[in-house]
């Protein structure tokens, strides 16, 4: 059998993964050989000042809004009071201000699909050891949907590429912050709905070959975590209510505009 040269098979890969994933406008654009806008350039981005939190355990939903620098986030579930702190400064969080920060760099290297980009951005690795999941702990409606490997221990943030897709009609752009390593419920692992998403405002036109992205409005990051890894409570409390803590999803939401320079 002809195996296939190293960079298509990767990029098949790609295309793939994001089909599969989806993508904000058009989950199809990421294998669309149609024309994109040239989204490539240095990118200043600016925030909104707070972040909109979601706490689900079990059944229940829980909305706070804190700083856009994170802080305390304290609820009462079943009688029981909990707090979790997602704390900016602790080196393996990523918070939404971090996984898609102040000024980034935008490519389209792939001359054939357009409607793919890439992002070098931060990204949590594992030090430890990565090992096959509980087929009975992933899935969907669990922490790891997609039955990834799990990291059984350290996490570490890395500056690494990350890859998006534009729409197909060029007006919106999805980038995957998290995913491809599940968290074993403590440690600090991006869970796979990390996601940036944003509108591009174009100039040009794709027939006349100047079709040109120059910025982002209504944008929307989001980061998510397990509720063991920004639990501040008693790791010794009620064995029930710290499976359910370790089963919990935090994800935390800002918007975000940016204009290309």
């Amino acid at each position: 059998m002809r195996k296939l040269p190293l960079e298509l098979l990767l990029s098949l890969t790609l295309v793939f993964v994001l089909f599969a994933m989806g993508a904000k406008g058009d989950g199809c654009s990421a294998a669309s050989k149609s024309a994109a806008p040239d989204v490539t350039g240095t990118w200043d981005i600016s925030y909104d000042d707070t972040l909109d939190v979601t706490i689900t355990i079990g059944g229940a939903v829980y909305e706070r809004t804190i700083g856009v620098n994170g802080g305390l986030i304290e609820i009462t579930h079943d009688g029981s009071p909990l707090t979790f702190d997602l704390d900016c400064a602790r080196p393996e969080i990523v918070c939404p201000s971090e996984a898609w920060p102040a000024t980034v760099t935008m490519e389209q290297r792939n001359t054939t699909y357009e409607h793919q980009m890439i992002v070098t951005l931060p990204k949590t690795e594992c030090s430890g050891t990565m090992v096959e999941p509980d087929p009975l702990e992933c899935g969907a409606g669990t922490l790891n949907p997609d039955c990834d490997q799990v990291c059984d221990g350290e996490i570490t943030v890395q500056e690494r590429e990350t890859f998006g897709v534009i729409g197909e009609d060029g007006s919106t752009f999805r980038l995957y912050l998290g995913g491809g390593i599940a968290t074993n419920g403590i440690n600090c692992i991006l869970l796979a709905g990390s996601v940036a998403d944003g509108d591009l405002v174009n100039r040009g036109t794709a027939d006349d070959g100047d079709w040109e992205a120059y910025e982002i409005t209504g944008g929307v990051v989001k980061t998510g975590y397990a509720g063991g890894c920004l639990w501040a409570g008693d790791p010794d409390m009620d064995g029930e209510l710290e499976a359910l803590v370790l089963s919990a999803s935090i994800t935390f939401e800002t918007g975000f505009t940016g204009v290309k320079r």
